[in-house]
């Protein structure tokens, strides 16, 4: 990663299992994560790279997300918090989720796999997740938050 500039990378469906720690470890960078401990598949990682001031956080209870995060000081600029979210198909986006997020800073992103549909970014179809996602993104707009992604469909 480091060869390509990379200071921080995260990663949803990690199917990583808290019975090996050191596995998918990446020389140069400190690797935080959440294995889903319940069920196959599923759980987020943080890698950031070493010389960055980040420090792990404590993500609240959630209800359908899975979710690791960061603290990240700047030299001159306010710290931002990091999450890698993945809410696993076909679960309910909750508010209340995304509540517990946004609350862990004053300027937080969210980056993952939400797997929520909607034309606006790039799928053929809206499902129920992707409506509130948008609605909250409409609403975050009016308070200087954004929805950003890649268009590519979930």
């Amino acid at each position: 990663m480091s060869e390509y500039g990379i200071d921080i990378a995260l990663i949803q469906e990690t199917y990583l299992k808290p019975n090996r720690p050191r596995a998918c470890a990446i020389a140069g960078y400190v690797q935080l994560r959440t294995d889903r401990t319940h069920a196959r598949r599923g759980g987020t990682a943080l890698y950031y790279n070493r010389s960055l001031h980040c420090c792990p956080i404590t993500i609240p209870p959630l209800v359908n997300m899975e979710a690791t995060g960061c603290r990240l000081a700047m030299t001159g600029h306010s710290t931002i918090v990091i999450v890698s979210v993945y809410l696993p198909s076909p679960k309910p986006l909750l508010r209340s989720d995304l509540r517990a997020l946004l609350a862990l800073g004053d300027a937080v992103i969210l980056f993952g796999d939400f797997n929520c549909k909607n034309p606006r970014w790039g799928c053929a179809v809206m499902d129920e997740n992707g409506e509130k996602l948008d609605r909250l993104q409409d609403r975050r707009v009016r308070n200087r938050r954004a929805l950003y992604g890649d268009l590519l469909p979930s």
